[in-house]
């Protein structure tokens, strides 16, 4: 059976399987994230900055870039990525779709990415 669904290569399957794929690795890093966070935080709580109570994003990519793996960054680093895994699915279903040649789902997927797009612009540059 297993050797039914590797050699089935049906547009609307692939698209599906790698919909399913981008969902799922996105909620295990962001999960993975979070534990790891919690468990430093458990187990080495002198390593929790105080002053890290609600970073800007840049801030909080400078701390990952700069290999500053401390628990509070770990864990808003988790919860970026939960947050950010719902538009990767969308760019996915806008790939998958035209992958189809599903022209009508790609100009719908297309205008939700956009309006997620915005969104994002809103809320970190003019919401301010």
């Amino acid at each position: 059976m297993r050797e039914i669904e590797f050699l089935s290569n049906e547009p609307r399957e692939l698209a599906e399987r790698w919909t399913s794929r981008v969902l799922r690795l996105g909620v295990m890093i962001s999960a993975g994230l979070m534990i790891l966070g919690l468990l430093l935080a458990a187990f080495f709580p002198s390593l929790l900055d105080p002053l890290l109570t609600s970073p800007s994003l840049g801030s909080l990519a400078g701390r990952m870039v700069s290999m500053s793996f401390d628990p509070a960054t770990l864990m808003y680093a988790g919860l970026v990525m939960l947050m950010v895994t719902p538009v990767l699915r969308v760019i996915t279903a806008v790939f998958g779709f035209a992958f189809e040649r599903d022209w009508r789902f790609v100009i719908v997927s297309s205008m939700v990415l956009c309006m997620l797009v915005g969104e994002i612009i809103y809320s970190i540059y003019l919401k301010g």
